[in-house]
């Protein structure tokens, strides 16, 4: 009878759990979990269909060379990064077949060759090649690359949910949380391939571990408890830094919030020069690295602020093996460069974060003073940040305006929080009425993300890229030979075959065979191809070239051979026939 009676106990106590108590919370969460991921793969599904931008592919590259070469080293040789090691070695020695990569940071592409080991550990091949029409990713871009960056993504979003909780209130974390996991800024760049999902990661998560830290130092915690969470920010912080360069902005705003959390001239002072050297110090090694590889603490990127620019239209710079640069040329290009991207396809860029509804509210806190002094601190900190990489990232690519995407969870935070202050000062006094106008703005706030599901949906990336003709191209040449081309970040990817970039002039290609390296083969793409004939090929910058691509190669041009690919789309010269007993039918056609 008394066992009886404790089963049913039991039973009650589970059946009362599961109507009110813990057992509803879980069956909720494990509700939201199940439609986010529901969300995730209707994204990637709808709006994924390979790696298509070179820097993702050469991010790419660099992982498997890290995993396989344990360095730093890329199989994409660019024709001036071959005179700047020529520059400081001796004998002049470009060093193509173990070039250095100059350009990007470490983290990244090592989180990728973690992965990427991972699965050559249990047997399984993250590199080979798809088949067929519409095969056009990589089982690493699948379920190495995709599902890293995803994680990042939802790792962030969960923070934003955490410093919700701490600064505002439990429902506009949960909201702030769920409207992130809504926007198509965040799975955008998830999607992508790029390091801007990781650097955003890290620099939200060392924004978090400094706030934790001083509020557990206000609040007169221990010394651990507020050590701790300063030292892991700094940690946070240089890993940022060594995801994305341009993730250094955030370290003013660190450490303005910092300085006016300790009471300014009363001891904050001193947290910020330790920020600043502790900083320093983690992050120094890879600045050596780079001094010692080419003169220069932070490599070649400096030179990627003239890609693109009126004075470098497209890879120009790239392809220069004979650069001629000059204060006056250089600073007048940077000008011209940063105000035509402002007044051009960057100018919306900020007010567009969140269909610009969040960010007018998130701006417009700037002129309200809120009741928590740490609110108001954070609030400029991040104001300082988002100004500094705003002006910074206007000299750089795109993929760098992208990082402004790191302020998007602060935000949506600072966003609602307004919002929700304007609905009480309405005192609407009916609990439905709030409720709509809070679905309102979530609505309007997800806007973007709903467009971006709907059809048409993304194409696959050819033209240029499509995977299964880029490797059966490369097939053609072994490991040991060079190919040159004008998507050598494609070539070093999808073929894993040492890749010179198409150097500017024809005569340069003779300089780099007849001295440098024999080049094994040539392939041009529609990235050459596709260029407007009058202006670019027939009297323009790639003049040089249009014999060569139209098949009257000159007497002493050492490739001789060629095969046009995908109905004269491509052409792919060699020293000899290398394609006997392949036919145009044996390298796929990519999908339209």
């Amino acid at each position: 009878m008394a066992d009886n009676r404790s089963f049913e106990s039991t039973l009650h106590d589970i059946v009362y759990s599961i109507d009110t108590g813990t057992g509803l919370k879980i069956i909720r969460v494990a509700l939201y979990v199940l439609i986010l991921l529901l969300i995730v793969m209707v994204y990637t599904a709808t709006q994924f269909r390979g790696l298509k931008t070179d820097e993702s592919m050469d991010l790419a590259q660099l992982g498997r060379n890290m995993s396989v070469q344990n360095g730093m080293v890329t199989k994409t040789v660019r024709p001036l990064t071959m005179w700047k090691m020529q520059s400081v070695n001796p004998n002049d020695d470009p060093q193509i077949g173990n070039h250095p990569d100059l350009f990007h940071p470490p983290a990244y592409p090592a989180v990728l060759a973690v992965g990427f080991k991972l699965f050559q550990l249990i047997g399984v091949d993250p590199f080979e090649m798809p088949e067929g029409g519409r095969g056009v990713a990589m089982p690493a871009e699948q379920w190495i690359i995709l599902p890293l960056n995803h994680l990042f993504t939802l790792l962030t979003g969960w923070i934003l949910f955490s410093l919700g909780k701490r600064l505002f209130s439990r429902e506009i974390g949960f909201l702030g949380m769920t409207i992130y996991y809504l926007s198509n800024i965040a799975w955008q760049d998830s999607v992508s391939g790029l390091n801007v999902s990781m650097a955003v990661f890290f620099s939200v998560a060392a924004f978090q571990a400094m706030i934790i830290s001083m509020l557990n130092k206000r609040d007169g915690e221990t010394k651990v408890f507020w050590v701790t969470p300063f030292l892991l920010s700094i940690v946070l912080t240089a890993i940022a830094f060594l995801t994305r360069y341009i993730a250094i902005a955030i370290v003013p705003g660190l450490c303005l919030f910092a300085w006016l959390m300790c009471g300014r001239f009363r001891g904050g002072t001193r947290f910020v020069v330790i920020f600043v050297f502790l900083f320093m110090m983690l992050i120094s090694p890879w600045l050596v690295r780079n001094y010692k590889v080419c003169g220069n603490p932070a490599g070649m990127v400096g030179y990627t602020a003239l890609a693109d620019s009126p004075g470098y239209p497209g890879n120009a710079l790239d392809r220069e093996y004979h650069p001629n640069l000059t204060g006056k040329a250089v600073v007048a290009s940077l000008k011209q460069k940063w105000i035509l991207n402002y007044s051009g396809k960057h100018s919306e860029v900020i007010p567009s974060m969140g269909g610009g509804i969040l960010m007018a509210l998130f701006l417009t806190t700037f002129f309200y003073h809120f009741v928590r002094p740490q609110v108001n601190y954070l609030r400029w900190g991040l104001g300082v940040s988002l100004l500094f990489m705003a002006v910074l990232a206007g000299f750089f690519s795109e993929s760098s305006m992208s990082m402004l995407h790191l302020f998007w969870p602060f935000v949506i935070l600072y966003g609602l929080a307004f919002f929700y202050i304007l609905i009480d000062r309405l005192d609407l006094g009916v609990r439905l009425y709030n409720l709509g106008l809070k679905c309102l703005i979530v609505v309007l706030a997800i806007i973007p993300f709903l467009f971006t599901l709907m059809p048409p949906h993304e194409n696959h990336p050819y033209p240029p890229y499509h995977a299964p003709i880029i490797g059966r191209v490369s097939e053609m040449l072994n490991s040991r030979e060079v190919i040159c081309t004008d998507m050598p970040w494609a070539t070093a990817w999808y073929g894993d075959r040492i890749s010179i970039l198409l150097p500017k002039e024809l005569d340069q290609f003779y300089e780099i065979n007849d001295y440098k390296q024999y080049i094994s083969g040539m392939y041009f793409t529609t990235i050459t191809k596709n260029k407007p004939f009058v202006k670019q090929l027939l009297d323009g910058p790639e003049k040089s070239w249009l014999p060569i691509m139209s098949g009257r190669t000159p007497p002493d041009f050492p490739l001789k051979e060629g095969v046009a690919l995908n109905r004269q789309d491509q052409i792919f010269l060699s020293d000899r026939n290398r394609w006997s007993g392949q036919n145009q039918g044996a390298v796929p056609a990519p999908v339209q």
